[in-house]
């Protein structure tokens, strides 16, 4: 009898590795950061919060843009499983990297387009914007609903990283891992 199992999924290497869990712990915090604002009182606690959630913002964008260059640069591993899950991961993986790239700039647009004016990054550093802007919502109308577009790209990345993992168990989760130490 010959058996049917799939070949063992090749691994992305360490600093692919890092760099997408590096990027995931900047979206669940600049996310989270950015949904509790509010709660933050008006004054240095409010903008030093902000300051961290931009921070966070340009750590994500410049993540994506080596991720990018990286896989520019050395190919994904093959992909693997029937053609329709195989579509919906670089599709799901293509979203991911536009909105990790366009949230940023909207999110400083929007900042940019306020009577705030400037993006003031950890340790007091001001980015203004350069070209003369006009005021106006239309970028945190955008930056917004991008955010929670973000978080559930995220979501079904996660759930579909998952049911590889506990359900087909065919070691897609895995490639995304270290090895262990032997």
């Amino acid at each position: 009898m010959t058996s049917t199992a799939l070949p063992k999924p090749v691994a992305y290497g360490s600093a692919t590795q890092a760099l997408h869990w590096l990027a995931a712990l900047a979206i669940v915090a600049a996310w989270g950061l950015g949904l509790s604002i509010d709660l933050f009182p008006r004054g240095p606690a409010r903008a030093g919060a902000l300051s961290v959630h931009f921070t966070l913002g340009l750590l994500v964008f410049s993540l994506a843009l080596l991720r990018i260059l990286g896989r520019l640069a050395t190919p994904a591993p093959a992909p693997h499983g029937p053609a329709w899950m195989v579509l919906a991961a670089r599709l799901d993986q293509a979203a991911l990297y536009a909105i990790m790239l366009a949230l940023p700039i909207t999110g400083m647009l929007d900042r940019w387009t306020s009577r705030a004016g400037t993006v003031t990054l950890i340790g007091g550093w001001n980015l203004t914007p350069p070209f003369a802007l006009a005021q106006t919502r239309f970028w945190g109308n955008v930056h917004e609903p991008l955010a929670y577009a973000l978080a559930a790209l995220v979501a079904a990345h996660v759930g579909a990283a998952l049911f590889h993992h506990l359900v087909l168990r065919d070691g897609i989760l895995r490639r995304m891992l270290p090895a262990p130490s032997r």
